[in-house]
């Protein structure tokens, strides 16, 4: 039923659009008949009780625009939402009113219609509606020991200490990550946010719209959890199922039609031991990599499946009858890497990613780039191992890469390294003022795929000790500077973009 009705929205979307002439490439004016109306700006983003004033201009080939001689139509809709919205702003030709729909993206509707032809004219453009935490990019810092959140909205309005400042207490000890879940097209689940921490508690899930505590990280579970030590959440863009790995322990939930705030299940059966807490999961597969075991497995069919697998042996050609073992594809064997994950992940567009990457170390600490395909079915194709030993790298704690995984970022004291993952060389350096000490790195996966998210610091963990930085990155790996938000928290430990 819910595929249905997004279908049946998204003809409905496609029949506005259409109500208006042909799109030529000219944005400067939409023409019905005689008339031209000036079109509405591409988005409107507007914060909630706020006064929204829009005057069209409208103009006429011949004679002049009497407006008493049309009628006029402004309706707010909600796009793939369950269920359907639509409210009527104003019958006014100009739209001036306060704003008090719900926090949400919607489709801004403008129709004329004249009083004496019939003809219609209709334009349709996005419009949002946040309030101060509803969209935007979260940082959560260390702040001496404690979990601490600074929320930067779309209209660059900056909260510092929020999670505390809407609950009346710190989010937690030891803070370790923050993930937005729940969100996914087809989820049925309130989207909410996790703060991970390492302490009794593992953190806290906070509602998305306005931060308020909801329950604590431990409560997620349908049993009490033997050790609660939250590593990282798994999900994908339709978010039927998501993952989180739990002190290496892999457990699910289905987050289509179980309620609200749908519970974890048991443990994930198979032969590991400690999974590595890192994010592998598409659209139709997910996989894994065993820490101890030192392998790659995944789980088919996430939707019924209820334990991980190793991956099927790869072999270039039959076995020699002097040396019967099977010779491996590619640069390295998925099913014994022989290495440590330090970082890795799934990357590529919405919906099809496929792009494996990861920083990996062996006993004696050395490190090496990885990347490989890796294609719903499963197809898991190892392309490169790099023995990495470029500048600074061994000291390295923080990586992060593109959409596009074309690069690996990694910093060290003030600097951010970039190296190719073909190649495995150093192809540009940043460094930042001394003094700065780069804490941690991430790109934007979904707003802005060419933001670079830095957190800097001078290193005390102190309060307003650190700043957020957003970078731009060149398509030959070097970085510029965008925007700066100087002493907003404290060392940073991870970023999440809220839509």
């Amino acid at each position: 039923m819910k595929k249905y009705k997004l279908v049946l929205l998204a003809f409905l979307s496609v029949c506005v659009y259409c109500a208006c002439v042909e799109d030529k490439g000219n944005y400067d004016y939409i023409e019905l008949n005689d008339m031209t109306i000036q079109p509405l700006e591409k988005k409107y983003t507007v914060e909630l009780f706020s006064q929204v004033k829009i005057a069209p201009e409208i103009t006429l080939k011949t004679g002049t625009f009497n407006p008493d001689n049309y009628t006029y139509l402004w309706m707010l809709y909600t796009i793939f939402s369950d269920p359907f919205t639509a409210d009527t702003l104003s019958l006014e030709k100009d739209l001036d009113i306060e704003i008090s729909a719900l926090p949400r993206d919607y489709q801004l509707h403008y129709q004329v219609k004249d009083k004496e032809t019939g003809l219609i004219c209709t334009q349709t453009t996005e419009f949002t509606v946040i309030n101060s935490f509803s969209m935007g990019l979260m940082a959560l810092s260390r702040v001496n020991d404690d979990a601490n959140l600074t929320f930067i909205n779309v209209l660059d309005q900056i909260t510092e200490d929020a999670y505390e400042k809407i609950n009346g207490e710190i989010a937690g000890k030891n803070p370790k990550g923050l993930r937005l879940i729940g969100d996914g097209m087809l989820s049925d689940a309130n989207p909410t946010v996790v703060i991970m921490t390492d302490d009794e508690r593992g953190g806290t899930v906070i509602n998305s719209r306005d931060l308020v505590s909801i329950m604590d990280f431990s409560e997620m579970f349908y049993f009490k959890l033997e050790t609660v030590k939250p590593q990282v959440f798994m999900k994908n863009e339709f978010a039927i199922i998501e993952f989180v790995i739990n002190d290496g322990g892999i457990y699910k939930r289905d987050v289509m039609g179980n309620g609200f705030y749908p519970k974890y299940g048991v443990k994930l059966k198979g032969d590991y031991e400690y999974m590595a807490p890192f994010e592998f999961h598409d659209m139709s597969v997910a996989y894994f990599y065993d820490q101890v075991k030192q392998r790659f497995m995944y789980m088919p069919g996430p939707m019924q499946g209820n334990s991980v697998i190793e991956l099927n042996d790869i072999a270039t050609e039959e076995p020699n009858p002097e040396d019967p073992g099977k010779v491996v594809i590619g640069a390295f064997n998925p099913n014994d890497v022989g290495l440590h994950m330090l970082w890795g992940g799934l990357f590529g567009q919405d919906y099809a990613k496929k792009y494996g990457r990861a920083v990996m170390e062996d006993e004696e600490g050395e490190r090496y780039l990885l990347s490989f395909e890796a294609i719903p079915g499963p197809d898991f194709m190892p392309l490169h191992k790099f023995h990495v030993s470029t500048e600074g790298i061994k000291e390295a704690k923080t990586f992060t890469t593109s959409q596009n995984g074309t690069f690996l970022y990694y910093a060290y004291k003030n600097k951010i390294v970039c190296v190719s993952f073909s190649s495995g060389m150093v192809v540009n350096t940043y460094e930042f003022a001394d003094g700065q000490r780069v804490d941690y790195v991430e790109c934007d996966q979904k707003n802005n795929i060419n933001h670079l998210w830095v957190g800097v610091s001078d290193g005390s963990k102190a309060k307003q000790s650190g700043s957020i930085v957003i970078m731009d990155m060149s398509t030959d790996g070097s970085l510029k500077e965008v925007t700066r938000y100087e002493n907003v928290c404290g060392q940073i430990v991870d970023f999440e973009y809220k839509e």
